[in-house]
């Protein structure tokens, strides 16, 4: 039987259906917001890890880049040296690298200086010795020595070392008989003991290599065995023979 209260009831219904559909949208709607934005956290984790990825690749390849940069010129071979490249090597090796300046002073030098040879041909016994005292046998003691003895036996030539002109022909109480020759290049020599009969006189001009006289004696060294008592001069004094020839 139809009654008042069931009326009321029905009434209400409507009301309460709709208010059941629009929660229902309102929890369909937060369901698919947090889907969404679930969704899209997820997305952008997706992208930062495959820009992660890919930088570190990036990374990978330049520094395998630079590796391989560093290693490529150690790696490198020098090429096969053929036959006639190390015959110029070796030929390099061999030849005196000279400069160019040194080349032309040498030239340039050449012509300043005199052509030599030794006044006799044998060898030397005393050396040229100014400042140190050296022992001599016939005086018994010790003294410079500013010239340098060559052994020669007694009547053996003795020769010009350079060309020049005779100055002087003369004796000495100590050296014997002795040839004074100015030579070319400003040099004075001095040929001591030689033999009493010369052939040459003062003023003479005389080659390299002639005759200028013949061993004799030497008063102040005649203990010691047979030799020609050689001293030569230039501008500043006494020199080293053996300095010039």
């Amino acid at each position: 039987m139809y009654s008042m209260k069931n009326e009321k009831v029905n009434r209400k219904s409507p009301k309460k259906n709709i208010a059941f559909y629009i929660s229902l949208a309102v929890c369909i709607a937060a369901i698919a917001g947090a889907a969404w934005t679930t969704y899209g956290s997820v997305d952008e984790y997706t992208r930062l890890s495959e820009n992660t990825v890919q930088s570190t690749k990036e990374q990978e390849s330049q520094q395998s880049s630079e590796k391989t940069a560093e290693i490529k010129p150690a790696e490198k071979s020098e090429p096969e040296k053929t036959e006639s490249s190390k015959q110029v090597e070796k030929t390099e090796e061999k030849t005196p690298q000279t400069s160019v300046p040194e080349r032309v002073r040498a030239v340039a030098a050449e012509p300043d200086q005199p052509k030599t040879c030794k006044p006799t041909s044998g060898d030397i016994i005393k050396p040229y010795s100014p400042n140190i005292p050296v022992r001599s046998e016939t005086m018994n003691d010790f003294r410079t020595h500013s010239a340098v003895d060559y052994s020669a036996e007694e009547g053996s030539p003795v020769k010009a070392v350079m060309n020049g002109k005779v100055k002087k022909i003369y004796t000495d109480a100590m050296l014997g008989n002795i040839i004074c020759i100015e030579h070319d290049g400003g040099y004075e020599a001095f040929y001591c003991g030689l033999s009493d009969t010369p052939p040459v006189s003062e003023g003479d001009t005389v080659e390299l290599g002639q005759t200028i006289g013949f061993i004799g004696k030497i008063p102040s060294e005649i203990k010691e065995e047979s030799h020609l008592h050689f001293e030569m001069k230039n501008s500043k004094g006494t020199i080293d023979p053996t300095s010039v020839i």
